[in-house]
């Protein structure tokens, strides 16, 4: 595709600046010619027609998006990049379409949550069926343990079999000579690292033996509204396909609202605005809530094979054969969602 050309000219744009090679520069400048709005537009429009389907893996959209890339590929001389031979990689994948129940209890009070409205709930261990009954729930700030920092959210605290609550995002530490600003020393100010990824809470929280982590989604520090995670995490999720089937994976995922978050710590007897202020400095240590968490997940699993499309350029330098620079990029997206009336389709890029 162009925009492959854009990443490989780009880079060696940049190389010809820095070395002052004018023959390079004239090398390069058919293909940044080659390079407008609208060469780039015509792919978008291509790709994110209704056509393509919203691209969802294992979809007649993923044929078509392969087939296409692989296409332009060829079109622009790039050279077959998989080592046997082909543009394609098969990659193992399951389809997982989720249905959970959740509820909290509180003494001799039940809070039963409604799907997908103020939580969403999946595992993504490849079983059709998840429970987890009474189990402790427990506060753990950010759910990170940092040692480059000197953080550790979980003080060693015995959380096997417990549902974790955590808080969405990097810990904001204040800068303690202006406490309206973020401390960059701390996790890269505001910039996000891995520690403010759902994925690694979920991560750490099955490194420590937790049945299940809850993530307390709040608009501003997550850059997104709950709309977001209620249509990700309503529709067919994809996990590889490991031949473990991902049972090293925490039993059940989930994200919940600020209001039930706010709620279940209030009839706790907890001070959720409290704790969240605690939990951005060191010394916050886990809370075990007056509270236990059951939850249900009914899953459909489908394993299928995705793939991937790789193409290459081969450099001039023998020096360098074994050397590589990689530029990757994703051709998915959500596909369609049948229950919707009237369109259907997630183009994803011109909708």
């Amino acid at each position: 595709m162009k925009i492959s050309r854009l990443l490989l000219a780009l880079c060696c744009s940049a190389a010809a600046s820095l070395l002052g090679n004018d023959e390079l520069k004239d090398r390069l400048q058919p293909a940044l010619e080659a390079i407008t709005p609208d060469a780039l537009l015509a792919h978008i429009k291509v790709l994110a027609s209704d056509e393509f389907e919203g691209r969802a893996p294992g979809s007649k959209g993923e044929d078509l998006s392969v087939k296409y890339i692989t296409d332009q590929f060829k079109k622009i001389g790039l050279k077959p990049g998989n080592p046997d031979g082909t543009y394609t990689q098969e990659v193992p994948l399951a389809g997982i379409q989720s249905e959970p129940r959740m509820s909290f209890v509180i003494g001799d009070k039940t809070m039963d949550l409604k799907y997908p409205d103020n939580f969403v709930a999946s595992s993504a261990r490849l079983q059709p069926e998840i429970k987890i009954e009474k189990s402790d729930l427990v506060f753990v700030g950010y759910g990170v343990v940092a040692p480059e920092y000197g953080w550790d959210d979980y003080k060693n605290v015995d959380v096997r079999g417990k549902t974790l609550l955590m808080l969405i995002g990097d810990p904001p530490v204040p800068d303690p000579k202006d406490p309206s600003k973020l401390n960059d020393k701390m996790f890269k100010g505001k910039a996000m690292t891995y520690y403010g990824r759902w994925t690694y809470k979920y991560e750490i929280a099955a490194q420590k033996g937790a049945a299940a982590a809850i993530i307390i989604h709040e608009t501003e520090p997550a850059a997104y509204p709950w709309q977001v995670v209620k249509s990700s995490w309503s529709k067919e999720n994809f996990e590889l396909d490991n031949p473990n089937k991902n049972m090293d994976a925490v039993s059940a995922r989930s994200w919940i609202t600020l209001d039930v978050a706010k709620k279940l710590f209030a009839d706790s007897g907890q001070d959720f605005d409290g704790l969240k202020k605690s939990a951005i400095t060191k010394n916050f240590r886990p809370v075990t809530l007056n509270a236990k968490a059951n939850i249900a997940i009914k899953q459909q699993v489908r394993s299928f094979k995705s793939h991937n499309v790789i193409g290459k350029v081969e450099g001039s330098d023998p020096k360098s054969n074994g050397e590589y620079v990689i530029y990757t990029a994703h051709w998915d997206h959500l596909g369609r969602h049948l229950e919707l009336q009237g369109d259907q389709i997630f183009n994803g890029a011109i909708d």
